[in-house]
């Protein structure tokens, strides 16, 4: 039986960088998946990018990426 796989979507402005990180240290994928609130036309909705792998590895994922941007906007400060 294949692993239920889970997505999350990844917030606007997010750097690519920490993304490529998360799915290279957890194990999970990268997809575009369809913005549904925007769908206005059905036969080409707009795109947005989400995480794709099993619950526990996309929960440490999203702590890793909460991390690293609280580390990139401590340099602002």
């Amino acid at each position: 039986m294949e692993e239920r796989k889970y997505l999350m979507p990844i917030p606007a402005g997010t750097p690519y960088s920490i993304i490529a990180e998360a799915v290279n240290k957890f194990g999970i994928e990268i997809v575009e998946v369809p913005i549904k609130e925007a769908m206005l036309n059905n036969e080409n909705p707009p795109m947005m990018w989400a995480l794709k792998g099993n619950y526990e590895n996309l929960i440490k994922a999203k702590e890793f990426i909460r991390k690293r941007l609280e580390e990139v906007l401590k340099k602002f400060e």
